[in-house]
């Protein structure tokens, strides 16, 4: 019996051992592994998790109380929109509105829809008094001034790194049809593309001079009394929206004076046209590519006048035809140049469907 006992007491100290042995192992590793809402499957924190947990709180936008001027023309612009698709989900929707430098003299607003935004404006101060609808668009993605695609952005690229703690600021800026971010650092500055997120090649005398450029106010929609206009229907072709996917437009002339017609007229027959600035190309954020049009009529005027001088039209560019620029002043600004094949029967012109406001 005695024997028994011996033999049963070293067999006991080690299971002890052994179960503590295995407790200690784990917690040692719990406290050495991240907790779940920043871990990965690869056990590394990924770029959208150091993100969205605002690995750079620093980079915001403040709003700020507009003239009511300006919400008077931001509400009859919105109210007008709202008309037709791909705008018609901002009946009844709210809106936040942002400073524009330099000089605050354009302004970003937001088309909000239960904390979603879902289209903005971008409106100026024109020289001559009163408000210009500088730019426009419907969608939830790829719209100017995306604060979490920004911070991604910054993140991917290494620019910033993500777990960066030192003072970071953020300016929200606006030259004629380009949309800018201004990054600032302990060391360095930077200056992005607000739209398609790229860094710009600019010294800061180029930035100023790109920055300071009046608005090109005759082209655009106007507050001024007496300058008043309706939206007609916005057309869409959805044709070829990727300036790079066919760079043969490159070998064709540029296209003379366009207006309303003509353009529908060209987006029937190829689809898209391609839109470039010789050797400017980084101060208006192309090549793009136009695919749709909207004109704005004066009251009374029929749809069939919107060839004429009275009409102010807007031109469906970029990806998904979502941001609408001033049709006069891209003309102004650079070429447009048409894709070297026709489309086997044309395009297909039409009435932008509700539904692409979700796109």
């Amino acid at each position: 019996m005695i024997n028994k006992a011996g033999q049963k007491e070293p067999r006991g100290q080690r299971s002890r051992l052994l179960l503590c042995l295995i407790l200690g192992l784990a917690l040692f590793a719990a406290s050495v592994s991240p907790p779940p809402a920043m871990a990965s499957k690869s056990s590394r924190t990924t770029v959208t998790q150091a993100v969205m947990q605002e690995a750079l709180p620093g980079l915001a936008m403040k709003q700020i109380p507009s003239p009511e001027t300006l919400q008077t023309f931001t509400k009859e612009t919105i109210g007008k929109l709202s008309a037709h698709a791909p705008f018609t989900e901002w009946k009844d929707a709210g809106t936040e509105v942002y400073p524009l430098g330099p000089g605050t003299r354009s302004w970003l607003v937001n088309v909000m829809n239960g904390g979603q935004r879902i289209g903005y404006l971008i409106i100026s101060a024109a020289d001559q008094g009163g408000y210009v609808l500088s730019e426009y668009g419907a969608g939830t993605s790829g719209l100017p001034y995306s604060m979490l695609e920004l911070r991604q952005y910054l993140v991917q690229q290494g620019l910033i790194p993500s777990n960066s703690s030192g003072a970071i600021g953020v300016k929200a800026l606006y030259a004629p049809m380009l949309p800018v971010w201004k990054i600032t650092t302990e060391n360095k500055t930077l200056y992005l593309n607000a739209t398609v997120l790229e860094t710009l090649p600019w010294s800061q005398s180029q930035a100023e001079n790109v920055l300071n450029a009046a608005p090109e106010a005759s082209a655009m929609l106007s507050s001024v009394p007496g300058q008043a206009r309706t939206p007609q229907p916005a057309l869409r072709s959805g044709g070829e929206d990727d300036p790079y996917a066919d760079l043969l437009w490159l070998t064709v002339p540029g296209l003379k004076t366009l207006n309303g017609a003509s353009l529908s007229a060209l987006l029937q027959e190829r689809g898209s046209l391609a839109f470039q600035s010789q050797g400017h190309n980084d101060t208006l954020g192309a090549p793009f590519m136009i695919t749709g049009s909207q004109s704005w009529l004066k009251p009374g005027a029929s749809r069939d006048q919107g060839s004429t001088e009275a009409a102010v039209v807007y031109a469906a560019a970029g990806p998904g035809g979502s941001r609408y620029l001033p049709l006069s002043a891209l003309q102004k600004a650079g070429t447009f140049h048409k894709l070297p094949v026709p489309l086997p029967g044309g395009s297909t012109l039409g009435v932008v469907p509700a539904s692409d406001s979700r796109q």
